[in-house]
C-alpha cells in the first residue's frame, strides 16, 4: 500500500495547514464585547437575583442557582445561534430553558432544604415575561442603531442573478445592518454596474479580502467557481473570523434549517464555527476528565493485570510508546500495551499492518479485544487525547494520505480520540482511508456534546457485543 510514495519525513504540519487552522477566529466572548445587545440580553438572567433580593429583602440560594443556570442555557444556544436580522429570542426557547433550570433548582432547595420554594416559584414566573420583554426592546434598539449607523461590513461570493438580488437588499433594508463592500467570482455575470458593487478578486483570494475589507459577513450566494475548492476557502474564512452565509441550491423548491434565516426571501444557511470555540466546547474537556478519571480508577486492578501478564510475556517495557500526529499537526507519544516483539524502529514506522510473526498470543487476545488501546486513558488525561475525535495516524500515513487525498489533512482541525464517529461504524482497523477521513470530517463540522456522549455509548455496546460474540464462538 505505501511502497509507491516515499513521503520525506514528518516535522511538521504544512504552513498552509497552521495558517488555516491554528488562527482563533471570532471567538464567543469576542462576540459578546463587540455586540453590546448580545451582552446586554445574556446578563438579562442575572438581574433576577438582585430583583429578588429587593422584593424579598434577602439572597435566596435557589434564586441565585436558578439564574445562573438560565443564564449557562441561554448564553449557550444564543451564542450557537446567530442571526442576519436581529430578533426576540423563541418564546419556546426561553420557555424550556426556564423550566429545565427551575427542575435543578428545586431538586436542590429540596435535597438540601436551603431555599424557599414560594420565592423560588414566583422568580420562574416573573422570568418568562422579564426575559421576552427585555429581548425584545434589545431588539428594537439594535435594529435602529444598524438602520442609524454601526452597519458591518459583507462581501458576496457570485455575480450572478442571485448575488445582485442580494447586494440590492440589503442596499434598500437598513435593518440587516449589512454594508456591501465587494464580490467575489471567478466569472462574473454581471458588471459592477448591474451588480452593484465592485468584482475584488476570484474566490481564492477571499480569505485575504476579508482581512484587507474587514469584512465580517460573507456571503455565498451561486457562483462560478469550484464547489471543492471552495470548501477548503471557506474553511480559511470562517478561521479569519467572518461569519459565513450560505444560499442553498434549488431553495425555490422549498429549504427550511435549524441555523437559517433568510435576506428578504432568500434563504440562508449559517456555517457554524469551529467547533473549538463555541460555548460547548469547555464541557468537552470536562467531560473527558471525569469519565477518565472514573475509568482509570475502575479499570486499575485491570490494569495492573494485563501489565503484569506483559512482564511475564515479554518482559519490559509494557507500554509501547508510538509517535502520532493529532490537531494542528503536533505530534505526541501515544501509549498502548505492548503486543509484540520489539523490532526496528523505522519498520514499525512505515508498517501499515503489524507483521503476525512478531505478535504474541497474549498480543493477539489484547488486539482482538482492544484492551492494548486501554493505555490511551492517560493520553486524555494529560490533554493531548480526547475520548472522542479522529484517530491519530503515524508521521509517515500523514504524509501518504494526505498526499493522496485532499480532505485527510483537514481531520487535524481537532483534538485526536480514543474512539470516534468513523470507528462506530465499523472503519476501524484497515479500511477506507478516504471514507475514515469523510466521517472524521463530518463529526468535526457537527461537533456537539451530546454526540461525544452518544459515541462514547456506542463504542462501549460495540465492544461488548464484539466481546460476546467472541465468547459465543
Amino acid at each position: 500500500m505505501t511502497s509507491e510514495l516515499s513521503p520525506e519525513p514528518f516535522e511538521q504540519a504544512s504552513p498552509q495547514f497552521v495558517e488555516a487552522f491554528g488562527r482563533s477566529g471570532l471567538r464567543p466572548h469576542r462576540r459578546i464585547v463587540k455586540d453590546p445587545f448580545l451582552f446586554g440580553e445574556l446578563l438579562a438572567p442575572l438581574l433576577l437575583i438582585p430583583g429578588s433580593v429587593l422584593v424579598t429583602r434577602g439572597l435566596d440560594p435557589s434564586v441565585v442557582l436558578f439564574s445562573f443556570l438560565f443564564f449557562a442555557m441561554l448564553a449557550s444556544w444564543r451564542l450557537s445561534h446567530q442571526r442576519l436580522v436581529s430578533e426576540m429570542i423563541a418564546t419556546g426557547v426561553v420557555f424550556r430553558r426556564a423550566w429545565l433550570s427551575y427542575a435543578f433548582a428545586s431538586a436542590f432547595s429540596v435535597l438540601t432544604g436551603v431555599g424557599s420554594m414560594p420565592v423560588l416559584v414566583g422568580v420562574t414566573l416573573t422570568a418568562w415575561p422579564f426575559l421576552l420583554g427585555t429581548h425584545g426592546l434589545l431588539r428594537m434598539a439594535e435594529r435602529a442603531s444598524r438602520r442609524r449607523r454601526n452597519k458591518r461590513k459583507a462581501l458576496v461570493v457570485g455575480g450572478g442573478e442571485i448575488a445582485r438580488r442580494v447586494i440590492s437588499v440589503l442596499a434598500a433594508h437598513g435593518e440587516y445592518g449589512l454594508e456591501v463592500v465587494g464580490a467575489v467570482d471567478e466569472d462574473a455575470k454581471f458588471a459592477a454596474s448591474e451588480l452593484g458593487t465592485t468584482v475584488l478578486g476570484g474566490i481564492s483570494d477571499l480569505p485575504e479580502l476579508v482581512r484587507a475589507t474587514g469584512a465580517e459577513v460573507v456571503l455565498v450566494t451561486y457562483s462560478s467557481g469550484d464547489e471543492k475548492t471552495m470548501v477548503g476557502t471557506l474553511r480559511d474564512t470562517i478561521a479569519e473570523g467572518a461569519s459565513v452565509w450560505i444560499v442553498p441550491r434549488l431553495f425555490e423548491l422549498g429549504w427550511r434549517g435549524q441555523n437559517g434565516d433568510h435576506i428578504w426571501g432568500v434563504p440562508v444557511m449559517h456555517l457554524k464555527s469551529p467547533a473549538q470555540y463555541r460555548p460547548q466546547w469547555a464541557f468537552k474537556r470536562f467531560f473527558d476528565l471525569v469519565f477518565t478519571g472514573v475509568s482509570l480508577l475502575v479499570l486499575s486492578p485491570l490494569l495492573l493485570l494485563i501489565g503484569g501478564a506483559i512482564y511475564l510475556d515479554l518482559g519490559r517495557p509494557i507500554l509501547h510508546r508510538q509517535r502520532r500526529i493529532t490537531r494542528g499537526g503536533h505530534p505526541f507519544e501515544m501509549l498502548k500495551f505492548r503486543t509484540m516483539h520489539v523490532t526496528d524502529g523505522h519498520v514499525e514506522a512505515s508498517e501499515w499492518v503489524a507483521d503476525g510473526g512478531r505478535v504474541t498470543r497474549l498480543g493477539g487476545f489484547l488486539r482482538r479485544t482492544s484492551l492494548d488501546e486501554l493505555p490511551q486513558l492517560f493520553n486524555v488525561l494529560r490533554g493531548e487525547m480526547s475520548l472522542v475525535g479522529p484517530r491519530p495516524e503515524r508521521p509517515h500515513f500523514v504524509n501518504v494520505f494526505s498526499n493522496l487525498y485532499p480532505q485527510y489533512e483537514a481531520r487535524h482541525r481537532l483534538p485526536a480520540g480514543l474512539t470516534g464517529w468513523a470507528q462506530i461504524h465499523g472503519l476501524r482497523g484497515d479500511t477506507s482511508i478516504e471514507e475514515r477521513a469523510a466521517f472524521d470530517n463530518y463529526y468535526i463540522e457537527n461537533w456537539s456534546l451530546s454526540k461525544d456522549m452518544r459515541i462514547v455509548l456506542r463504542t462501549l455496546v460495540g465492544w461488548a457485543r464484539r466481546s460476546e460474540t467472541r465468547n459465543q464462538s
